[in-house]
């Protein structure tokens, strides 16, 4: 039995994800952002967030029921031979959204906050990461247009503290 998933599975399990991708994406981009995109939003940060975990070799675990602590549970054994898991709520940003996002994590609610620390949870968030060398735009108040490029979107893991912890994900166990 293999401590951590094997090459082939994760990339099996990457090729799925990549095509629910490419489906939600396909949805996403037809226009604006609008409201009753939530879901499909949130299920664009899922994906990105499994493909992290699979390429880093973990075993991807889901969410069986809304409103649970964590969306995704990454898990692998280290070197050392001990248990390595990551609790994780993913969160998508629009790709079309008006904003330049700043990757920051949402607050929690006050009735959540003692679970959250418990669980150790860390936030994933995703915006544009199918994208490469585009620009991105935003009209300003004064009419004014704003226009940054980017050589890729972004994946980024934050914790409780708002503190980058995308290094803990990506680290060679």
């Amino acid at each position: 039995m293999s401590s951590n998933i094997t090459k082939n599975t994760a990339k099996s399990m990457i090729n799925k994800s990549r095509q629910r991708l490419k489906e939600i994406v396909k949805k996403l981009k037809s226009g604006a952002p609008k409201t009753g995109q939530d879901k499909l939003v949130q299920e664009y940060g899922i994906e990105h967030t499994k493909i992290i975990g699979w390429q880093n070799r973990y075993f991807v675990f889901e969410e069986c029921q809304s409103n649970g602590p964590a969306d995704l549970i990454f898990i692998k054994i280290n070197v050392e031979g001990k248990l390595v898991q990551f609790n994780i709520d993913a969160k998508g940003i629009h790709p079309n959204c008006k904003y330049f996002p700043a990757g920051k994590r949402r607050p929690t609610k006050k009735d959540f906050e003692k679970r959250n620390k418990l669980y150790q949870r860390i936030q994933s968030i995703s915006w544009r990461v199918e994208d490469k060398d585009f620009t991105h735009s935003v009209k300003k108040k004064n009419g004014s247009i704003e226009t940054k490029k980017f050589t890729k979107g972004f994946i980024i893991f934050k914790d409780a503290n708002n503190k980058d912890v995308t290094r803990w994900i990506k680290k060679k166990h």
